[in-house]
């Protein structure tokens, strides 16, 4: 019998460190901020606390107009190396927004410190755990053996995949001609481009996955700790409840005055279709009375 762990970023945040968008956000604000200018979502999220999911709203039109200076009608009827230069400049201005993204988002993963967390519980041994955090705090701070850990997006140290679930990742190899001025094609698909380039591959990693997600074995018991349940997670969720449907769930989570998480998750999982009777939903607070250290 088997015992599965789901691991989310509330676990890490329990252990006093820093992986809350909000640090991310206090870092990087002033130095991001030129490029989600041209992310809406972000206008109304100030401490990026979906900053994955701002990600999946590109606005194309107030990029185009903003970053590059457009060519008039005039210039390329003159020569045709206004046209080129524009869509260079196009090209240039979306590279240097995706890497500066991404390079200070994985500088920020990479910095976190996970000696400064502060362990609170302890996990039996032989359980196996999906964690879906970046972070090596389960290795490093509870001592579990790392061939028993699936960083289901990647490590700190290599390979960090982040990004929105959106559409479904190939909308600028979708996106039609523009027949009023098809001289800037080439800068339209770069653009769309964008889009693309922060999108999860949520359905290539759980097919690369499955294999392992699904021999577990006689999985009796699933633990969920500190995941949101978001909904470009859910279909590694729905993976594991039909891989392992006679299991119990017991899915801990964080409750505030401010934000019920405990309630909020468990209609989730109600609604991916965990039984009722199988589900059992309980404040993170006690887990060190659940899982005390020994």
């Amino acid at each position: 019998m088997a015992t599965l762990v789901i691991v989310g970023n509330g676990f890490d945040i329990q252990n006093g460190l820093h992986t809350s968008y909000w640090y991310f956000h206090k870092q990087y604000n002033d130095q991001l901020d030129e490029y989600f200018m041209h992310f809406p979502e972000f206008f109304d999220d100030q401490e990026w606390s979906n900053f994955e999911e701002n990600l999946g709203l590109f606005d194309e039109d107030n990029f185009r107009e903003n970053s590059v200076f457009e060519p008039s009608m005039d210039d390329m009827i003159e020569s045709s190396k206004y046209v080129n230069g524009y869509n260079d400049e196009i090209f240039q201005k979306t590279d240097e927004l995706v890497d500066d993204i991404q390079i200070a988002f994985t500088t920020w993963i990479r910095a976190i410190d996970v000696k400064k967390a502060n362990k609170f519980m302890e996990f039996p041994r032989g359980f196996k755990f999906i964690n879906f955090n970046y972070t090596s705090t389960l290795q490093d701070v509870y001592s579990v053996p790392d061939g028993d850990v699936l960083h289901i997006h990647g490590k700190a140290r290599w390979n960090v995949i982040f990004g929105h679930g959106k559409g479904n990742g190939n909308q600028s190899q979708s996106m039609g001609s523009n027949y009023d001025e098809p001289w800037f094609e080439e800068s339209y698909q770069t653009i769309a481009s964008v889009t693309d380039k922060f999108h999860k591959p949520v359905n290539e990693i759980l097919e690369n996955n499955r294999e392992q997600l699904e021999k577990y074995g006689d999985v009796t018991k699933i633990i969920v700790l500190g995941h949101s349940i978001n909904n470009i997670d859910i279909p590694y969720f729905k993976c594991i409840l039909n891989a392992y449907p006679d299991a119990v769930w017991r899915n801990w989570n964080h409750k505030g005055e401010e934000n019920d998480g405990v309630s909020d998750t468990h209609d989730k999982l109600m609604n991916l279709g965990v039984p009722s009777e199988k589900l059992f939903s309980l404040s993170s607070k006690k887990l060190g009375k659940a899982y005390p250290i020994s």
